[in-house]
């Protein structure tokens, strides 16, 4: 029987009523994205065992199928959901150890390439007639009998280059030889709500995903500039953006909200937008925009080269403080989804306020002007039938 091992880090160190309430939370992102990507609720079950959630698919389905069902839900699993650390692909047998071991041999036949040295690990929990260790030896020992003389297989218990992984829990077995890793993190739902501003930046968009990292579901609003004469577009780049935060999401329906950039950026003058002013108006047309919600805090991006110019802005709001995430550390050096296909279009490219920040000489808007801008600002929230 093929299933998913699901493994999460660290919400495994919080207390055990805690700890249940994020495993049932983690479990319920996991349907709820699937079941976005297309797939069924009904054609899979979610089990906890042991530290882990056990993704068991149908058993109804011929093995071509069934196998492309699984890497597509792998893909899923450890690129949109976060609290996973790591997935595996792991076959179910019962604990009696010649069972393990033909069922540990099919699988090394499939991925053990010629050539190649081995290593068979394995952890057990429960009473059994053998221990981990004996269990270790006595399937090495079927793999190298059975296949070491045909593909010139040696054996390496420090670093192998294939490893076969059992894991034995009372009656089950459940052997693998994958272990891909996911986003980490906490599962998104668990830590509130941060509203996520994006204008086009890279920076923007890492934040907000370190935001959904940490738990909180994330509410887009997009600073959207559509062609402007005088400062250009970054409609594609938060098109983009926009789509992975939807993957990621674990509702089933997404919303967010469309800012009128053009006339923020107008309101302001192209001589006089500096990045610390564009933060502090955007920060202000959020509050404004999430006035009537209940907000646990914003987050946005920052120009690197330009932070020692600047003190990152606060919200009025005491309660929902303002998040920069990125800001102590290198983008090119993050996990993120944001890098294939993905560059700044406007928002620290070809702004001139990211230039503008160093220049002393430059003169911001006044408060009263800045109220004026947030007042007039023109926003609308995109809901599900409309996108």
């Amino acid at each position: 029987m093929s299933e998913i091992f699901v493994r999460f880090g660290e919400l495994g160190l919080k207390s055990p009523p805690v700890r249940r309430r994020m495993e049932k939370r983690l479990a319920a992102n996991i349907r709820i994205v699937l079941e976005k990507e297309g797939i069924e609720d009904t054609r899979i079950t979610i089990n906890r065992a042991w530290a882990r959630l056990i993704v068991s698919l149908e058993r109804q389905q011929n093995s071509i199928k069934k196998e492309s069902l699984i890497q597509r839900i792998i893909t899923i699993l450890t690129q949109n959901i976060a609290g996973i650390t790591s997935v595996s692909h792991v076959i179910r047998s019962s604990s009696d150890l010649n069972e393990i071991k033909k069922t540990a041999l099919n699988l090394a036949k499939e991925n053990l390439k010629p050539g190649k040295s081995f290593a068979v690990r394995a952890r057990r929990i429960g009473n059994h007639d053998y221990s981990s260790q004996d269990l270790e030896r006595l399937v090495g020992e079927v793999l190298f009998e059975s296949l070491s003389k045909k593909r010139n297989l040696t054996v390496n218990l420090s670093d192998p280059d294939y490893t076969l992984s059992i894991e034995v829990k009372d009656e089950a077995a459940f052997i693998f030889d994958q272990k891909i890793e996911g986003i980490g993190g906490l599962p998104q739902g668990t830590q509130g709500r941060i509203d996520s501003i994006l204008r086009g930046s890279i920076e923007d968009a890492i934040s907000g995903f370190l935001m959904s990292k940490r738990g909180s579901n994330i509410i887009p609003i997009a600073f959207v500039l559509k062609n402007s004469q005088t400062f250009g577009t970054n409609e594609n780049e938060i098109e983009k953006q926009l789509k992975i935060f939807n993957l990621m999401q674990p509702k089933k329906y997404f919303s967010y909200y469309n800012v009128d950039f053009a006339q923020i950026l107008e309101g302001i003058g192209i001589d006089r937008l500096q990045c610390s002013t564009c933060d502090k108006i955007c920060i202000a047309i959020s509050e404004r925009i999430s006035e009537d919600q209940h907000i646990d805090g914003f987050c946005l991006g920052n120009a690197k080269d330009t932070i020692l110019e600047r003190i990152p802005e606060s919200s009025k709001n005491h309660l929902a403080p303002v998040y920069y995430p990125v800001i102590s550390l290198d983008p090119t050096k993050i996990n993120h989804p944001f890098k294939e296909n993905f560059s700044s279009e406007f928002c620290l490219s070809q702004c001139p306020g990211y230039e503008n920040q160093k220049k002393k000489e430059i003169k911001p808007p006044s408060p009263k002007e800045i109220e004026r801008i947030v007042a007039s600002a023109n926003f609308s929230l995109n809901e599900p039938d409309k996108i």
